[in-house]
């Protein structure tokens, strides 16, 4: 078991991505926080976690809001005491605007939500583990909109880019402590977000065409790669951008989820 006895925090566990990170690192041996700000799905993901034999703690957060993240870390400190392991990967999940039509507080919304929160929970648990003198590790949830831009998700692509950003940063500032920071950039992955914007079978053949291994990711393939950036066999790597994308930035090839809309006149 890669991650026994340690104390991992899944922001955004309550589905898709994050509870598939979830139920991997159970699986693995860790004690599992699960944060979410969805009550419903998070108190699904500890009643299938539990009834699978893992050790998990639910806690429902904003985690966009500070006071809620430091209470969030309260708690974890009076239940647990320290922190070995956290994953960012809450998000709000393809949030659409074209440029021309975006406002404040659209943009102000994402960035809070998908940049904010990772500045908030990083800064915590990095703190515990300076603090405590012990290695940890942090894994951001990218995406390869950070890479190659989508149409009309400007405000989400620069989130994800800061997110990359940021990953080097603190890499570089937390080496001395022995606390690395990585990031996933999972491409297309079989979650509601994506399958429902995909009804009919001709619209994901052409999405599926656009991908070299010709196949959705699936949250346990994010899993894979995060596990291995938290765990000790990832022990030399700090500062790097993991892309779990099935080929998508290698390639010169037209936009996944490409939108079509006029010219200007």
């Amino acid at each position: 078991m890669r991650l026994k006895d340690k104390i991992a925090i899944v922001t955004g566990s309550g589905q898709g991505i994050g509870r598939g990170i979830a139920e991997r690192f159970a699986q693995e041996g860790a004690t599992v926080v699960l944060a979410d700000i969805n009550e419903q799905t998070l108190h699904n993901t500890e009643q299938a976690l539990t009834a699978q034999g893992g050790n998990v703690l639910a806690v429902r957060v904003d985690l966009s809001q500070s006071d809620q993240v430091a209470q969030l870390y309260a708690t974890i400190m009076a239940k647990f005491g320290t922190v070995d392991v956290l994953v960012n990967n809450a998000a709000w999940a393809i949030p659409t605007a074209h440029f021309l039509d975006m406002t404040e507080d659209f943009w102000d919304k994402v960035m809070q939500i998908n940049l904010k929160s990772v500045f908030l929970c990083s800064h915590h648990a990095v703190k515990i583990m300076a603090d405590q003198k012990k290695h940890g590790s942090v894994v951001h949830i990218s995406s390869f909109g950070a890479l190659r831009a989508h149409r009309e998700m400007s405000a989400y692509d620069a989130a994800k880019g800061a997110i990359e950003a940021l990953t080097r940063a603190m890499a570089v500032d937390l080496a001395p402590w022995q606390i690395r920071v990585n990031a996933v950039g999972p491409g297309l992955t079989a979650t509601p977000p994506v399958t429902d914007y995909l009804p009919t079978p001709q619209q994901q053949k052409r999405l599926l065409d656009t991908i070299p291994l010709e196949r959705l990711a699936q949250p346990a393939d994010i899993a894979a790669a995060v596990l291995f950036l938290a765990s000790d066999e990832a022990s030399y790597i700090t500062g790097q951008i993991l892309y779990v994308d099935g080929g998508v930035v290698a390639q010169l090839r037209p936009a996944v989820m490409e939108r079509h809309h006029k010219r200007p006149e």
